[in-house]
């Protein structure tokens, strides 16, 4: 968190699909279909086996910690306590706590991109920091689709995303650019998880920014925002604010 607040950013170790499924962390938060239906059409048997396979090589990178001296001895034991280190911890705690997770998309009906952030706030303090995650990726042999990690402050997350923002979709020549998709979403919301939708568009010649927020937690439709990046950033940065003193 020190190098976090210092340098703005830190990266994270990456992790497959079958270590974040046996570590529980796949299902916490938003799914991801090509990964959870890779892992789902296993039999039981060999979910078991790679689950195991997966959490042996976590000990041996590091990540998690050895057993307690005897703890497998025991023949009776199915469970065995591994302590998990720092930096797999914040990985955890951004995909299965987080104050929020911000999903981003080129256009209302695209499909989600890879990036997606998660508030990790800590009580009493609120808002720390934010785990953006990459994935997922590349297949990496048996253990799935990848996925990388970096641990960034929360006004690195919102820098990101106003990058974002003005960077014109791939392969954008002429006319009018389709607006830059930021969902919000607060989990754990009683019926569901609450979300902020920012629908921004860009002007053809001009700088400014019009920005349309929708609210599952408001009623009516609220008026257009004309704003520059700077004002945009305040809201974004307002909203993470509140949600993580709110989680």
């Amino acid at each position: 968190m020190d190098q976090v607040e210092r340098d703005g950013a830190v990266q994270l170790p990456a992790l497959s699909t079958a270590e974040l499924c046996a570590l529980g962390a796949m299902q916490a938060t938003l799914i991801d279909e090509v990964s959870w239906s890779w892992w789902s059409g296993m039999t039981d048997a060999e979910r078991f086996g790679l689950s195991a396979t997966a959490l042996k090589f976590l000990v041996h990178r590091g990540l998690l910690d050895e057993p307690e001296p005897g703890a497998i001895e025991d023949d009776s034991t199915e469970n065995v306590a591994l302590p998990v280190r720092p930096l797999l911890a914040l990985i955890l705690a951004g995909r299965t706590q987080p104050a929020f997770v911000v999903v981003r998309a080129e256009g209302t009906k695209a499909a989600p991109e890879r990036m997606r952030l998660y508030g990790i706030a800590e009580e009493g303090r609120g808002l720390r920091a934010v785990l953006a995650e990459a994935g997922p990726g590349k297949l990496p042999t048996k253990f799935g689709p990848a996925y990388e990690y970096a641990l960034v402050s929360p006004a690195e997350a919102v820098n990101s995303l106003l990058r974002w923002v003005n960077r014109a979709p791939a392969g954008h020549k002429l006319g009018r650019r389709p607006p830059k998709i930021i969902d919000v979403y607060q989990p754990n919301k009683g019926s569901g998880p609450a979300r902020d939708r920012f629908e921004v568009y860009r002007g053809g010649a001009s700088s400014g920014l019009r920005v349309e927020q929708e609210s599952t937690d408001s009623s009516g439709t609220p008026a257009p925002i004309d704003c520059d990046e700077e004002a945009l950033g305040r809201l974004l940065s307002d909203l993470f604010t509140r949600q993580g003193n709110a989680a």
